[in-house]
């Protein structure tokens, strides 16, 4: 053989082994599972979007169903009053002094119907701007406006129970007797006026039972907890299940920067027998219950030595003050709480903490729970003369109960 011939052949050998381990085998062909159906492709929907299939019937649903039946009982309250607003001013003689001016101001919230006659449940703070009148405006779900009276109020409580007497109309109203059975977690429906949007609906769920919420040194006990929106408005109108039983009356929010969906409402039970009891008491059926305000009055004299009444509109412009309500001091014992902060006869007490006095009724019911030691702020006004000068000057003091 030619050595030319066979020198090249060797060359051809050693090209081929070097192309060889260069490249890698090639991949076997991906194996398509023989039981899976192709994935359709997706495509964006052209034109108008069909509905789903079938059909649902939105009136059968439970919340729909609920509301359709209690909402036309439940009602959007306004009260109003005047109120006295306290400035500090300086005379002619830049001697400081607080003076005091009447405004006008308006709360609203919601009621229940509980009666073909007119009765209707709500919250007493709903109603207390009222009290000196005693009359509210009611508009109902209709559209339908009246005013109806405040039969009772029960601050210890927070229910109200007002009338509107119209004899010709038969109000829609929500039966007292069917009322839930409460359980935790079950479905609520809170209906009213939230920041006077009336007609209002919100859901949720009952949260917790038993709660104590606070509000301006007042007590709430045993209160339903719910994430069911409540706001201002909402209260004094029912919370409901998804049969339409009461679960309670809407009360309160608790409120701040990061707190959302916690409110409260009074439970049924105490609704129910409160508000029977009134109706009975308004209907003559059975006599009214005896008046805690003497136990109170017993209390702050007992524990404060203070004898107080309340202040008439005669006797305010006897003195010269510009005021709408508070308990004038009569009587002051020797060597009691009272006497030791200097509190005298002829001083108005305008209010206890951060509550206003107005009358008897707005003394607040804690100070029935008064014992050794327990301090009471009051804020008190009165009449001080230099000489031509009659000024009205006020104060706040805090006594320590004995």
């Amino acid at each position: 053989m030619n050595f030319r011939l066979i020198l090249s052949l060797l060359f051809l050998n050693a090209s081929l082994a070097s192309v060889s381990a260069q490249t890698p085998p090639a991949a076997p062909p991906p194996q398509t599972p023989t039981n899976s159906p192709p994935t359709p492709a997706l495509t964006t929907p052209q034109g108008k979007v069909p509905p789903p299939p079938g059909s649902v019937e939105i009136t059968n649903e439970p919340t729909v169903r609920v509301v359709a039946n209690v909402l036309p009982a439940v009602v959007n309250i306004q009260a109003e009053g005047t109120v006295p607003e306290y400035y500090t001013a300086y005379d002619a003689f830049f001697r400081r002094f607080r003076g005091v001016k009447n405004t006008h101001e308006q709360s609203i919230g919601s009621g229940l119907l509980v009666s073909a006659d007119g009765y209707i449940i709500t919250n007493a703070h709903v109603v207390a701007l009222a009290e000196k009148e005693k009359v509210v405006n009611i508009t109902l779900n209709s559209g339908s406006k009246y005013q109806a009276k405040i039969v009772t109020s029960d601050e210890e409580k927070d229910l109200a129970l007002l009338k509107i007497e119209d004899k010709t109309v038969q109000f829609p109203y929500f039966d007292l007797s069917y009322v839930s059975p409460n359980y935790l977690g079950e479905t609520v429906v809170a209906l009213g006026s939230p920041a006077g949007y009336q007609n209002s609906v919100s859901q949720g769920i009952l949260s917790a039972k038993g709660r104590t919420f606070t509000v301006e040194e007042h007590i709430y006990n045993n209160l339903i907890q719910t994430d069911a929106a409540i706001n201002p408005g909402n209260s004094g109108g029912p919370l409901v299940d998804l049969n339409g039983g009461l679960v309670g009356i809407n009360s309160a929010k608790l409120s701040g920067t990061a707190i959302e969906s916690i409110g409260f409402a009074i439970p049924n039970d105490i609704v129910v027998a409160w508000s029977n009891d009134a109706m009975a008491v308004a209907r003559g059926l059975k006599p009214p219950t005896p008046s805690t305000m003497a136990t109170i009055a017993d209390a702050i004299h007992q524990h404060l030595g203070l004898t107080l009444k309340p202040l008439s509109a005669a006797k305010a412009a006897e003195m010269g003050l510009e005021l709408t309500g508070g308990m004038i001091i009569t009587a002051v014992e020797e060597q009691s709480p009272a006497s030791e902060v200097g509190l005298r006869p002829n001083m108005i007490i305008v209010s206890v903490g951060n509550r206003q006095i107005i009358d008897e009724k707005s003394l607040p019911h804690e100070l029935l729970q008064m014992h050794p030691g327990t301090k009471v702020r009051l804020n008190v006004i009165f009449i001080q003369t230099q000489g031509l000068f009659v000024i009205q000057r006020g104060g706040q003091v805090v006594l320590a109960a004995r």
